[in-house]
């Protein structure tokens, strides 16, 4: 039987903020800025995000021979949370128009503020421990759902048997020195309100990412295929998603087993900062 189909869970952080109460004095000065990273602990909600979170940091250090980065988050699937999102208890991507990253107008400050640090073509099984086997399938419907001519195939794929590769893996970070810098002289409104949104208790910043663009998911067929399914799925066929540039591609192998490629970019774990006004 399938996994059951699971709406993707809310990333949750939980921030921590001490109110400090200072006297006034004569002499004001401009109040410092100060990044703080927030703790992977304060959220481990069950086993299937621990084994899920643990082995992503295996299979992280497998694909580049380096450890993954500290206080790192288990973020699932996620295909509209981007480096630079505010998020926060209630929500994700809390700033929405207002972002950090502007390519359109401040192509200048991108690559100022960004520093990508690694990126690995690995194509390794992953261990489907965890709600990982859950993820993955739920991504596979939606693209087989993608396309009326094929979307029958999810009733013959035999998930209990699923095998699932990364195609390629890359770390992106903030610099967060360089952001400060950006907040003290900035005079950009959009940026001014960016930082007010960050400054409120309970919001924290996506800083710095894992992502992937896109896996491959094998699975033998539990049913045969017609003829003309067998013979346009061992040439291979490809279509879009929802008229966007990401897609999907079918091949039947030779081993009679339906391997299912989404060439789609996805956040998978995360590291985020709250900024602090000291």
């Amino acid at each position: 039987m399938p996994p059951p189909m699971l709406k993707k869970d809310t990333l949750l952080t939980f921030c921590f903020a001490c109110v400090i109460i200072v006297g006034c004095k004569s002499n004001t000065k401009s109040p410092t800025l100060k990044f703080e990273s927030v703790s992977s602990n304060v959220y481990s909600p069950n086993d299937n995000y621990r084994q899920a979170l643990s082995e992503w940091k295996r299979y992280y250090q497998h694909c580049t021979s380096e450890p993954l980065f500290s206080d790192a988050f288990y973020l699932q699937l996620q295909d509209k949370v981007y480096i630079g999102s505010i998020n926060s208890r209630e929500g994700i991507d809390i700033n929405k128009g207002t972002v950090l990253l502007d390519t359109s107008r401040h192509f200048a400050n991108v690559f100022k503020l960004l520093s990508i640090q690694n990126a690995f073509n690995c194509y390794d099984t992953m261990a489907l421990v965890g709600n990982l086997k859950t993820s993955f399938y739920n991504e596979v419907i939606e693209g087989l759902n993608a396309s009326p001519g094929y979307k029958t195939l999810a009733t013959i794929i035999d998930s209990s048997q699923m095998k699932t590769r990364i195609s390629t893996l890359y770390t992106i970070g903030l610099i967060p020195e360089k952001l400060i810098e950006l907040f003290n002289t900035t005079t950009d409104t959009s940026l001014i309100h960016f930082k007010e949104l960050l400054l409120r208790l309970g919001n924290v910043l996506l800083d710095q990412t894992v992502e992937i663009l896109g896996f491959t998911a094998d699975f033998p067929l539990k049913a045969k295929l017609s003829f003309t399914e067998q013979q346009e799925l061992t040439k291979g066929v490809y279509f879009n998603l929802n008229a966007s540039s990401d897609n999907v591609s079918l091949i039947l192998l030779a081993n009679n087993n339906l391997r299912i490629q989404l060439n789609k970019r996805y956040t998978v774990l995360g590291k985020f900062l709250q900024l602090k006004s000291m």
